[in-house]
C-alpha cells in the first residue's frame, strides 16, 4: 500500500474538506468557505465565471454545486462530451461556471464552497479538485496592449518546427507569453471535444499548449510533427499575461494548414466503458485505425489517468505497450511512442487495461483511464492513392469493406450488407451501429437496430442489408462499387461511393415480400433529440421530435429528408430516385422508456415505412446517402434541395 502524498480537495463523503482537517485544514476555511486570496478590481468588469479543474473521483457523484460569498448556489454543469449519466464515467474536465457580478465585491475577502449531493451508490460521493479559477472579464479597451503573434501569415503552411514571436511596442509591460491553436487533436481536456483551442490547466497552471516566453522576442518552437492531418484550417494566438496579472489575448492568425511528407491520422476511442478502474475488471475499449498498416512508421498512445502506479498494463490487440509508473493517488499524463507497431489492424482495434489484483491482500485503487479513454495518433508514409477507396478491415469483430472519401468514411458490412458506421472527417459516428445488446426493445436503439439501409424484415432473410447480421455475401467491383447478393439469391443490390455521396442500386427483389430503405442512427453522432433537426423537401429545418416509444410518429411522403445537430457541420442527408405515393415514416426511439430523455437511442427514418413497422416497397429503386453542409436556416435548405436535385438528374443522365 502507498501512502498518499499529493494535495488536492475532495468535496463529498468523510474526507470531505469541510470535516477533514487532517486532508484540509480546518484554519484554511470558514464553515466551507475558502477565500480566494486576491483582491479583485471590479472597475469597468463586464463578467465574471470560476473555472474547476476536477476529477469525478467517485462514479455516481452527483449534484456538484458552487457558492460565492454566500450568495444562492450555482450548478456546475457535467462535460458535454462524456455520455449520459456523465456521473457514471471516470473524467477529469474544466466546467466553467458564470457568475453574476454582484456575487462578487471589490478587495479581498470573496470566497467560494463546493458542494455535491450526499446519495451515492456506495454511500462515499467525492468529487476532488487541482484548482479553482475565477476569472474577471473587462471591456478590451479598459487595458489596452498592442499585441499580436508574429511568424506566421493567414493561410501560411506550418513548418516543421513552427517559429513564433510576440509583437508588441511595450515588452517591458509582458510577463509571460502562452501560445495556444485551435485545431484538432488529442483530447487533454478530458471533455470528448477534439477541435478546440488545445490547453488547459493544472494546479492553475497552462499545460497541453503549444509553448510558453518570459522575455522578448518571446519566442518558442511549436515541432508540428505529431500534430494530426487536420479537417479544417488551425488557428493560432496568444495569452499575454502583463504584470499586473491581466490576461490579453491577440488576434488569431487563420487559414493555417499542414503541407508535409507524411500523414498523422488521430485515431478516436468508442465504446469506452463506465466506470474505467482497473481494481474492477480487465476492461476494454476501441479505437478504429482508417491508415494501412502497411505504411505505419509510428504511433502515439495518449490518456490520463489517476494513480497509474496500480495500472497492471495496458494492451493492443493483446500485445503490453505499457505497464505501470508514478504517481500513486494522483493526476497523470500519458504519452508513449511506438515504432513500427506491427500489431495495428485496419479498422478495429482492441484497447484493453489489465486488472490490478490484491496486494498484500488488500484491494487497492487500481488505475482510473478518465474519459475519453486511450487515444492513438498513427503516422504513416502512404504513396499515392485514390481519393475515394475501398479495403478490408474489421469492425465490431465483423469482416467489413472500409470505403474512404474525401468526404466519409464508411464501414460496409460485408455479412449483414450494410452500413454499420459513416464518419464524418471530425470523426463523428452518424450511425453508431454495435451488436450488444441484441434486439431489446427498446434498449438495441443504442446498438443493433442502427444501420443503412436495413432493407428486409419480416421474411426467412429478414436482416439483410442491416449490419450484424448474416443474411448476405459482399464483393468489391470494379469502379468502387460493392455488391451484396442474400445469400438464397433472392436480394441483390449494388453500393457506388463516391467523393460526397453514395448510390444504392436495388437490383433484385423477393416478388414474395416488400421492403424498406431505413437510416436508423445518431444524427451528429450521439442521441439528443433536443439539439438535433430535420428536414425533408416538404420544408426545414424543423425542430420536432416525435417519440417512438411513446407512440409518436410522423408519417408522410417524401422524397428526401436529411439530420443534423446543432454542434455538427454537416447534415446527413437520404434521397430516392424515383418518387413515390407510399408511407415514409420519422421519428426517435430511446433506449429505455424515458424516450426522448433517453440516455442513448437513435433516429428511426424510413422510405417505404408504414405504421405497425411494415415495409411497402417491392419495385427496383435507386437511393443516396451523403453528408452536406450544416442546414441552419430556411437559405442553407434550400442549397441542399438545389444540390439533391442535381444529384438526382445528374445520375439520370448517367442511367
Amino acid at each position: 500500500m502507498v501512502a498518499e502524498k499529493e494535495q488536492f480537495l475532495r468535496v463529498g463523503g468523510p474526507l470531505d474538506y469541510q470535516i477533514a482537517p487532517t486532508h484540509f485544514p480546518a484554519n484554511r476555511h470558514h464553515d466551507g468557505h475558502i477565500p480566494f486570496g486576491h483582491a479583485l478590481d471590479l472597475e469597468h468588469a463586464t463578467r465574471a465565471e470560476v473555472v474547476l479543474e476536477r476529477v469525478q473521483s467517485h462514479v455516481d457523484t452527483r449534484g456538484l454545486a458552487l457558492q460565492i460569498n454566500g450568495h444562492p448556489w450555482l450548478p456546475v454543469p457535467p462535460p458535454a462530451g462524456v455520455p449520459r449519466p456523465a456521473t457514471d464515467y471516470m473524467f477529469h474536465d474544466y466546467p466553467v461556471v458564470p457568475v453574476p457580478l454582484e456575487y462578487l465585491h471589490a478587495g479581498p475577502g470573496n470566497t467560494f464552497k463546493l458542494k455535491v449531493d450526499s446519495t451515492q451508490r456506495w454511500n462515499w460521493p467525492q468529487n476532488i479538485f487541482y484548482g479553482v479559477l475565477l476569472r474577471i472579464y473587462y471591456a478590451p479597451e479598459t487595458f489596452d496592449l498592442q499585441v499580436r503573434v508574429e511568424g506566421l501569415s493567414p493561410g501560411d503552411s506550418l513548418a516543421a518546427n513552427q517559429k513564433l514571436t510576440l509583437a508588441t511596442p511595450t515588452p517591458e509591460a509582458i510577463a509571460r507569453v502562452d501560445y495556444v491553436g485551435l485545431y484538432h487533436d488529442i483530447n487533454w481536456r478530458g471533455d470528448g471535444i477534439f477541435r478546440q483551442w488545445q490547453y488547459h490547466f493544472h494546479k492553475g497552471k497552462i499545460r497541453n499548449h503549444l509553448g510558453s516566453a518570459t522575455a522578448p522576442p518571446f519566442e518558442v518552437h511549436w515541432a508540428t510533427d505529431w500534430v494530426p492531418d487536420q479537417p479544417r484550417e488551425i488557428q493560432v494566438a496568444a495569452r499575454v499575461t502583463d504584470h499586473q496579472g491581466l490576461v490579453h489575448i491577440t488576434p488569431a492568425i487563420s487559414g493555417l494548414r499542414l503541407h508535409r511528407d507524411h500523414r498523422v491520422e488521430l485515431a478516436l476511442p468508442y465504446r469506452q466503458p463506465a466506470n474505467w478502474v482497473t481494481r474492477e475488471d480487465s476492461l476494454i475499449s476501441y479505437v478504429a485505425v482508417h491508415s494501412n498498416p502497411v505504411h505505419v512508421e509510428a504511433l502515439q498512445l495518449a490518456w490520463r489517468s489517476w494513480s497509474p502506479c496500480y495500472a497492471r498494463g495496458v494492451f493492443i490487440n493483446g500485445v503490453r505497450v505499457f505497464d505501470h509508473e508514478a504517481p500513486c493517488y494522483d493526476y497523470a499524463e500519458h504519452l508513449l511512442e511506438i515504432e513500427e507497431p506491427t500489431f495495428l489492424q485496419h479498422g478495429e482495434n482492441v484497447i484493453s487495461t489489465g486488472k490490478t489484483p490484491l496486494i498484500d491482500g488488500q484491494m487497492v485503487h487500481g488505475m482510473e483511464v478518465q474519459w475519453p479513454g486511450i487515444m492513438l495518433k498513427v503516422r504513416t508514409r502512404p504513396p499515392d492513392q485514390p481519393a475515394v477507396r475501398i479495403e478490408e478491415g474489421t469492425y465490431a469483430g465483423r469482416p467489413h469493406f472500409i470505403v474512404h472519401t474525401p468526404s466519409a468514411t464508411y464501414y460496409y458490412d460485408r455479412a449483414g450488407g450494410g452500413l454499420s458506421r459513416l464518419i464524418d472527417t471530425d470523426g463523428r459516428d452518424w450511425i453508431g451501429f454495435w451488436p450488444i445488446p441484441w434486439d431489446t426493445y427498446p434498449a438495441s436503439a443504442a446498438s443493433a437496430y442502427r444501420g443503412i439501409p436495413n432493407l428486409v424484415f419480416g421474411s426467412d432473410e429478414g436482416g439483410a442489408g442491416h449490419p450484424g447480421h448474416d443474411q448476405c455475401e459482399s464483393e468489391r467491383l470494379e469502379g468502387q462499387r460493392i455488391r451484396s447478393t442474400s445469400r438464397q439469391g433472392r436480394w441483390q443490390w449494388t453500393w457506388h461511393f463516391f467523393a460526397d455521396h453514395a448510390r444504392l442500386d436495388i437490383e433484385r427483389t423477393d416478388p414474395n415480400h416488400a421492403y424498406w430503405f431505413l437510416y436508423e442512427g445518431t444524427p451528429g453522432g450521439v442521441y439528443e433529440p433536443a439539439r438535433q433537426y430535420m428536414g425533408t423537401d416538404q420544408g426545414g429545418p424543423l425542430r420536432i421530435q416525435p417519440d417512438f416509444f411513446a407512440g409518436d410518429k410522423r408519417f408522410d411522403i417524401w422524397r428526401w429528408a436529411y439530420f443534423g445537430h446543432e454542434e455538427a457541420r454537416q447534415v446527413l442527408f437520404v434521397a430516392q430516385h424515383q418518387p413515390d405515393t407510399l408511407s415514409d415514416a420519422f421519428a426517435y426511439l430511446g433506449n429505455t422508456p424515458a424516450g426522448l430523455h433517453a440516455p442513448d437511442g437513435m433516429v428511426i427514418f424510413g422510405f417505404g415505412r408504414q405504421d405497425g413497422a411494415i415495409p411497402l416497397m417491392t419495385e427496383r429503386r435507386t437511393f443516396f446517402v451523403g453528408l452536406h453542409e450544416a442546414v441552419r436556416d430556411a437559405d442553407a435548405h434550400t442549397r441542399l434541395g438545389a444540390y439533391i436535385r442535381t444529384l438526382l438528374r445528374l445520375h439520370s443522365d448517367q442511367d
